[in-house]
């Protein structure tokens, strides 16, 4: 199971903030270059907000049913027997 949250990144948005902040509540801005550093020595992988995964279930069959929590433990997933019409052998075979 994995989880999306749509693929955003808050890059842009957190230096936006931060300069705004900043000339808001400093003398202009005399702290840019310093935030500028920081916000750019961080990894633009650590602003990305990429699918992650939740959890992986490995056994299940046709007669599972219930709820069933995942190998990791973090997700879990109510499961119920369903009969697909067109993929069952007939009730009365051809001879």
């Amino acid at each position: 199971m994995m989880e999306d949250d749509g693929d955003t990144n808050d890059q842009q948005f957190a230096q936006a903030i931060a300069e705004d902040a900043l000339l808001a509540f400093t003398d202009n801005g005399a702290c840019q270059p310093l935030v500028d550093a920081i916000l750019n020595a961080i990894p633009s992988v650590w602003y990305a907000n990429d699918p992650d995964y939740v959890d992986s279930w490995y056994t299940m069959s046709t007669s599972s049913s219930g709820r069933l929590v995942g190998a990791a433990g973090n997700g879990t997933m109510t499961v119920e027997p369903y009969c697909v019409s067109a993929l069952s052998p007939p009730a009365h075979p051809l001879t």
